[in-house]
Protein backbone atom coordinates (compact mmCIF):
# COMPACT_ATOMS: atom_id res chain seq x y z
CA UNK A 1 0.00 0.00 0.00
CA UNK A 2 1.39 3.31 -0.89
CA UNK A 3 1.67 5.60 1.69
CA UNK A 4 -0.24 9.08 2.42
CA UNK A 5 1.76 11.91 0.67
CA UNK A 6 1.88 15.43 2.70
CA UNK A 7 2.63 18.58 0.60
CA UNK A 8 3.32 21.99 1.90
CA UNK A 9 1.24 24.08 -0.10
CA UNK A 10 1.51 27.19 1.93
CA UNK A 11 5.07 29.21 1.87
CA UNK A 12 4.47 32.97 1.36
CA UNK A 13 7.03 32.53 -1.50
CA UNK A 14 8.55 36.58 -1.90
CA UNK A 15 11.37 36.08 -3.51
CA UNK A 16 8.97 34.60 -6.65
CA UNK A 17 6.23 37.85 -6.23
CA UNK A 18 7.76 39.44 -8.85
CA UNK A 19 6.35 36.89 -11.11
CA UNK A 20 3.30 35.54 -9.14
CA UNK A 21 2.45 38.89 -8.05
CA UNK A 22 1.95 37.33 -4.25
CA UNK A 23 -0.14 34.41 -5.52
CA UNK A 24 0.63 31.45 -4.02
CA UNK A 25 3.75 30.39 -5.43
CA UNK A 26 2.93 26.26 -5.84
CA UNK A 27 0.28 27.52 -8.52
CA UNK A 28 2.99 29.30 -10.80
CA UNK A 29 2.43 27.41 -14.18
CA UNK A 30 4.48 25.46 -15.93
CA UNK A 31 3.46 25.55 -19.71
CA UNK A 32 -0.08 25.07 -18.64
CA UNK A 33 -0.08 23.19 -15.64
CA UNK A 34 -0.01 24.18 -11.60
CA UNK A 35 3.40 23.21 -10.52
CA UNK A 36 1.88 21.75 -7.43
CA UNK A 37 -0.64 19.66 -10.07
CA UNK A 38 2.33 18.32 -11.94
CA UNK A 39 4.19 17.20 -8.70
CA UNK A 40 0.50 15.34 -7.45
CA UNK A 41 0.38 13.43 -10.85
CA UNK A 42 4.09 12.02 -10.84
CA UNK A 43 3.30 10.83 -7.26
CA UNK A 44 0.04 9.40 -8.48
CA UNK A 45 1.86 7.87 -11.62
CA UNK A 46 3.82 5.72 -8.62
CA UNK A 47 1.03 4.86 -7.09
CA UNK A 48 0.27 7.67 -4.53
CA UNK A 49 -3.51 7.63 -3.86
CA UNK A 50 -3.73 10.00 -0.38
CA UNK A 51 -2.61 13.73 -0.50
CA UNK A 52 -2.54 16.36 2.66
CA UNK A 53 -1.65 19.69 1.48
CA UNK A 54 -0.64 21.67 4.16
CA UNK A 55 -2.16 25.19 3.18
CA UNK A 56 -1.72 28.78 4.61
CA UNK A 57 -0.83 31.83 1.88
CA UNK A 58 -2.89 31.53 -0.65
CA UNK A 59 -5.18 28.51 1.12
CA UNK A 60 -8.35 29.09 -0.48
CA UNK A 61 -6.99 29.39 -4.01
CA UNK A 62 -5.09 25.90 -3.59
CA UNK A 63 -8.10 24.51 -2.20
CA UNK A 64 -10.33 25.92 -5.16
CA UNK A 65 -8.20 24.45 -7.57
CA UNK A 66 -7.67 20.61 -5.89
CA UNK A 67 -10.75 20.44 -3.86
CA UNK A 68 -12.53 18.40 -6.97
CA UNK A 69 -9.57 17.83 -9.15
CA UNK A 70 -9.35 14.50 -9.37
CA UNK A 71 -11.86 11.55 -9.26
CA UNK A 72 -9.30 8.74 -8.64
CA UNK A 73 -7.51 10.35 -5.57
CA UNK A 74 -8.09 12.02 -1.75
CA UNK A 75 -7.09 15.33 -1.15
CA UNK A 76 -7.04 16.44 1.95
CA UNK A 77 -6.54 20.31 3.15
CA UNK A 78 -4.88 20.99 6.62
CA UNK A 79 -5.24 24.88 7.05
CA UNK A 80 -2.50 27.10 9.13
CA UNK A 81 -4.22 30.06 10.90
CA UNK A 82 -0.87 31.15 11.70
CA UNK A 83 1.94 30.45 9.61
CA UNK A 84 3.69 27.43 11.51
CA UNK A 85 6.99 26.99 9.95
CA UNK A 86 7.75 24.02 7.75
CA UNK A 87 7.92 21.59 10.59
CA UNK A 88 4.67 23.10 12.49
CA UNK A 89 2.97 22.55 9.51
CA UNK A 90 4.21 18.73 8.61
CA UNK A 91 3.57 17.82 12.22
CA UNK A 92 -0.17 19.32 12.07
CA UNK A 93 -0.58 17.64 8.65
CA UNK A 94 0.76 14.15 9.94
CA UNK A 95 -2.53 14.15 12.26
CA UNK A 96 -4.77 13.43 9.00
CA UNK A 97 -2.03 10.32 8.07
CA UNK A 98 -3.98 6.95 8.17
CA UNK A 99 -0.77 4.82 6.87
CA UNK A 100 2.01 3.41 9.35
CA UNK A 101 5.18 5.47 6.93
CA UNK A 102 3.80 8.50 4.96
CA UNK A 103 6.21 11.05 2.34
CA UNK A 104 6.21 14.52 3.22
CA UNK A 105 7.77 17.26 0.73
CA UNK A 106 7.79 20.77 -0.30
CA UNK A 107 5.21 21.58 -2.96
CA UNK A 108 7.97 24.15 -4.89
CA UNK A 109 10.26 21.56 -5.45
CA UNK A 110 10.57 18.82 -7.97
CA UNK A 111 13.44 15.60 -8.27
CA UNK A 112 13.02 12.39 -9.91
CA UNK A 113 12.34 10.05 -7.21
CA UNK A 114 11.71 5.89 -7.32
CA UNK A 115 9.37 6.63 -4.58
CA UNK A 116 9.09 3.13 -3.86
CA UNK A 117 12.40 2.57 -3.62
CA UNK A 118 12.59 4.91 -0.83
CA UNK A 119 9.68 3.60 1.09
CA UNK A 120 11.68 0.29 0.49
CA UNK A 121 14.74 1.48 1.75
CA UNK A 122 13.24 3.33 4.79
CA UNK A 123 11.01 0.03 5.65
CA UNK A 124 14.75 -2.17 5.99
CA UNK A 125 16.44 -0.03 7.72
CA UNK A 126 13.88 0.27 10.17
CA UNK A 127 14.17 3.66 9.80
CA UNK A 128 12.64 6.47 11.22
CA UNK A 129 13.18 9.02 8.78
CA UNK A 130 14.93 8.64 5.67
CA UNK A 131 15.41 12.22 3.83
CA UNK A 132 16.15 12.03 0.03
CA UNK A 133 19.78 13.73 -0.92
CA UNK A 134 21.43 14.42 -4.09
CA UNK A 135 24.83 15.69 -5.00
CA UNK A 136 25.23 18.53 -6.48
CA UNK A 137 28.70 20.29 -8.14
CA UNK A 138 28.75 23.44 -6.32
CA UNK A 139 27.01 23.34 -2.59
CA UNK A 140 27.99 26.95 -1.74
CA UNK A 141 24.25 27.69 -1.72
CA UNK A 142 23.03 25.10 0.56
CA UNK A 143 23.36 23.80 3.73
CA UNK A 144 25.12 20.28 3.35
CA UNK A 145 24.57 16.96 4.85
CA UNK A 146 27.21 14.03 6.09
CA UNK A 147 26.10 10.07 5.95
CA UNK A 148 27.87 7.09 6.57
CA UNK A 149 28.39 4.37 4.02
CA UNK A 150 25.34 2.53 5.56
CA UNK A 151 23.34 5.84 4.73
CA UNK A 152 23.01 6.87 8.51
CA UNK A 153 22.89 10.57 8.74
CA UNK A 154 26.08 11.79 10.95
CA UNK A 155 25.63 15.69 10.62
CA UNK A 156 23.73 18.90 8.73
CA UNK A 157 26.06 21.41 7.95
CA UNK A 158 25.27 25.29 7.29
CA UNK A 159 26.16 26.86 4.46
CA UNK A 160 29.80 27.33 3.58
CA UNK A 161 31.27 29.55 1.15
CA UNK A 162 33.91 27.39 -0.24
CA UNK A 163 32.01 23.92 -0.38
CA UNK A 164 31.95 22.57 -3.77
CA UNK A 165 30.36 19.14 -4.45
CA UNK A 166 28.04 17.70 -1.69
CA UNK A 167 24.85 16.21 -1.17
CA UNK A 168 21.64 18.44 -0.19
CA UNK A 169 18.35 17.64 1.34
CA UNK A 170 16.11 17.31 -1.95
CA UNK A 171 12.91 18.30 -0.10
CA UNK A 172 11.70 15.03 0.07
CA UNK A 173 11.12 12.70 3.46
CA UNK A 174 9.78 8.93 4.08
CA UNK A 175 8.76 9.19 7.94
CA UNK A 176 7.09 6.75 10.46
CA UNK A 177 3.77 8.03 11.62
CA UNK A 178 5.43 8.68 15.27
CA UNK A 179 8.06 10.16 14.22
CA UNK A 180 7.45 13.42 15.96
CA UNK A 181 7.02 11.57 19.48
CA UNK A 182 11.09 11.41 19.15
CA UNK A 183 11.96 15.27 19.77
CA UNK A 184 10.02 18.21 21.65
CA UNK A 185 8.99 20.22 19.65
CA UNK A 186 7.00 23.56 19.99
CA UNK A 187 3.67 24.71 17.65
CA UNK A 188 6.21 26.76 15.40
CA UNK A 189 9.37 25.25 14.05
CA UNK A 190 11.30 24.47 10.78
CA UNK A 191 11.77 21.35 9.83
CA UNK A 192 15.25 21.55 8.38
CA UNK A 193 17.16 23.41 11.37
CA UNK A 194 14.63 22.75 14.56
CA UNK A 195 13.93 18.72 14.18
CA UNK A 196 16.32 17.15 11.60
CA UNK A 197 19.57 17.74 13.47
CA UNK A 198 17.98 15.98 17.03
CA UNK A 199 17.03 13.08 14.67
CA UNK A 200 20.41 12.01 14.56
CA UNK A 201 21.21 8.99 15.82
CA UNK A 202 17.58 7.91 16.26
CA UNK A 203 17.25 5.68 12.70
CA UNK A 204 17.85 8.66 10.79
CA UNK A 205 19.10 7.38 7.16
CA UNK A 206 20.11 9.28 3.51
CA UNK A 207 18.46 7.61 0.32
CA UNK A 208 20.66 8.97 -2.46
CA UNK A 209 18.92 10.59 -5.42
CA UNK A 210 20.62 11.01 -8.51
CA UNK A 211 18.72 13.34 -10.52
CA UNK A 212 18.81 16.95 -10.94
CA UNK A 213 16.58 18.49 -7.78
CA UNK A 214 14.33 21.34 -9.07
CA UNK A 215 12.78 24.17 -7.10
CA UNK A 216 10.68 27.36 -8.26
CA UNK A 217 11.09 29.52 -5.26
CA UNK A 218 13.09 32.36 -7.46
CA UNK A 219 12.66 33.88 -10.39
CA UNK A 220 15.89 32.43 -11.99
CA UNK A 221 15.11 28.95 -11.20
CA UNK A 222 11.32 28.89 -12.09
CA UNK A 223 12.73 30.25 -15.60
CA UNK A 224 15.10 27.14 -15.31
CA UNK A 225 11.92 24.92 -14.41
CA UNK A 226 9.88 25.82 -16.88
CA UNK A 227 12.43 24.95 -19.78
CA UNK A 228 13.69 21.41 -17.56
CA UNK A 229 10.32 20.39 -16.49
CA UNK A 230 8.99 19.75 -20.23
CA UNK A 231 11.19 17.02 -20.34
CA UNK A 232 10.13 15.42 -16.94
CA UNK A 233 6.09 16.23 -17.64
CA UNK A 234 5.98 13.30 -19.84
CA UNK A 235 7.21 11.20 -16.77
CA UNK A 236 4.62 12.18 -14.28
Amino acid sequence: MFPDVLILAGGLGKRLHPVTGGAQKVLATIGDQPFLEILIDYIASQGGMRFILCVGHGSDEVEAHFKKKYQDREIIFSRESIPLGTGGAIKQGSRHVKTDQFLAMNGDCFCVIDYKHLIADHKRNKAKATLAVTSVPDARDYGTIDFSPRGEIEAFKEKQPGKREAFINTGTYCFDRDVFSLVETPSKFSIELDFFPHLVGQGFYAFKVENRFIDIGTPERYSWAQEHLKTLKGQA
